[in-house]
């Protein structure tokens, strides 16, 4: 009888160590997948942030640059109107020495005071 209890005993010391052997390494499996999972769906969150972060970025680029175009554009209108206002300034000057040149020419040369003895 004791010889029986000794093997029953044995028995199932043996396959608790074994089902538990076989429990363990189920649970070691689906940790992996969910480890394999998460880094999965952690490497599709960053690359769908590194694409928003491009696009963006892109579109800065863009804006910048139109907002460049523009400063340019308007640099050279006040330097074309800056160049039109001297060639005006400057027939407008040139205009007047004529005139004085003119007036000149028109008046008579007045005579010198007498001085009276």
């Amino acid at each position: 009888m004791q010889k029986s209890i000794v093997v029953a005993i044995a028995a199932l010391c043996l396959m608790g160590t074994s089902s538990l052997a076989l429990a363990d390494d189920a649970m070691k499996g689906e940790m992996g997948k969910m480890k394999d999972e998460m880094k999965a769906e952690k490497n599709a969150m960053k690359s769908d942030m590194t694409a928003k972060k491009e696009e963006m970025k892109g579109k800065m680029k863009a804006r910048k640059d139109a907002m460049k175009a523009k400063r340019h554009e308007m640099k050279e209108k006040v330097k074309a109107h800056k160049h039109m206002a001297k060639t005006k300034a400057g027939e407008a000057q040139g205009a007047a020495q004529s005139m004085g040149q003119d007036m000149k020419a028109a008046v008579p040369a007045t005579p010198a005071p007498v001085a009276a003895p």
